[in-house]
């Protein structure tokens, strides 16, 4: 049940300049968006070549490390989305900070065992990524998942 850091998500109503701050004012540089999953379940097929705007205006990856291990993601603010998806904990409401794992549902278990509430998200944001958010007592978002392939 070996947990890594592998991002920070922060959210913002006001997208350019979110990204602009990270891009222009930070110097960090943009990592390629993996495929993304619609929110009502529809996959995007894009290529990483291809200019989707509509992701691009939504979301941005950014290398926090200089080797696309640690990273920043800056979305927009989706201030309903765990009410709409059926969940008690809305990661797109204040941001979250994120954990990978090789082994979710010992994951799972462990945090079932110990009494402690998640939301499982499933596969719903990022092809491949199964994803669970749970708080911390002071009720920070926190974000765990495996990638499946």
């Amino acid at each position: 049940m070996k947990l890594r850091l592998h991002h920070v998500n922060v959210v913002s109503d006001d997208m350019e300049e979110l990204h602009s701050f990270y891009r222009d004012v930070l110097g960090l540089e943009t990592a390629p968006l993996p495929p993304m999953i619609e929110h009502l379940g529809h996959q995007n097929d894009r290529t990483e070549s291809e200019d989707d705007g509509k992701w691009k205006a939504n979301v941005a990856f950014f290398n926090a490390d200089g080797k696309d291990e640690l990273q920043i993601h800056a979305g927009r603010r989706q201030a309903y989305l765990g009410a709409r998806m059926g969940h008690a904990i809305n990661p797109l409401l204040t941001g979250h900070f994120a954990f990978r794992t090789d082994d979710l549902d010992a994951v799972r278990k462990h945090l079932t065992e110990a009494g402690i509430p998640f939301s499982d998200y499933g596969e719903w944001a990022v092809k491949d990524w199964d994803q669970i958010f749970l708080t911390d007592p002071a009720g920070n978002v926190i974000e765990i998942h495996e990638v499946m392939s």
